[in-house]
């Protein structure tokens, strides 16, 4: 930090974690409108109600230093929505695996980003990024749904081919955004490859995780 604002590496990663933590709030409100119950609505709903006090965390970070989050969040919009469209459920079993799958690749990236961040900066992201409480209702409920074998075929083959065009949108991500690839790997071509190895490891353990 110098003069008490943002370095250009570190407001590439905030603003990545900000966009982050709000597009989660609003997948996860509306996968909230999807529960066929309405203990799974109230779960998901709390759920997207600690993503959103994340996001004003981290925009009332920046806000401190003189960084407003639009402008921070704003190289990101576009490829973090892209990697969410792409595990867009089409019902409530296929909601569930994109809470679990899509997030948690959101949140693998967001944690490579720690690498790159130190301070106060770094203590705040490793608080957001935390596990927000998704794991245990939402594996449950997937394994519940699992139940009929032809559901859980087809969830598991979702779940394999949403990696690839996860993979497809980091990689882009890192293309276009020069800050962001300076901070997760210090030279960002010849290092990237460790970088989606770890996320694509990442993925799988999620996915045999959740038994598919």
């Amino acid at each position: 930090m110098t003069g008490g604002g943002v370095q250009d590496e570190s407001r590439a990663l905030l603003g990545l974690v900000a966009y982050g933590e709000l597009a989660a709030f609003t997948q996860l409100a509306a996968d909230a409108r999807q529960a066929p119950d309405l203990a799974g609505r109230a779960e998901l709903a709390t759920l997207a109600a600690v993503e959103m006090d994340h996001y004003r965390r981290v925009r009332d970070h920046l806000a401190a230093r003189g960084v407003d989050v639009l402008e921070a969040m704003a190289p990101f919009t576009a490829r973090v929505d892209r990697v969410l469209s792409s595990v867009a459920g089409r019902d409530w079993p296929e909601a569930l695996v994109a809470t679990a799958l899509g997030r948690g690749l959101v949140t693998d990236l967001q944690t490579e980003a720690l690498e790159g961040l130190t301070g106060a900066d770094a203590e705040l992201v490793a608080e957001v990024v935390a596990d927000a409480g998704h794991g245990a209702f939402v594996e449950a409920r997937i394994r519940e749904a699992c139940a009929d074998p032809q559901v859980h075929a087809r969830l598991a083959m979702w779940g394999r081919r949403l990696l690839g065009e996860a993979l497809a949108a980091v990689t882009a991500a890192l293309d276009e955004t020069p800050e962001l690839a300076a901070a997760v790997a210090e030279d960002a071509r010849s290092t990237r490859s460790p970088v989606l190895k770890r996320l694509k490891s990442a993925h799988n353990k999620r996915v045999a995780a959740l038994g598919l």
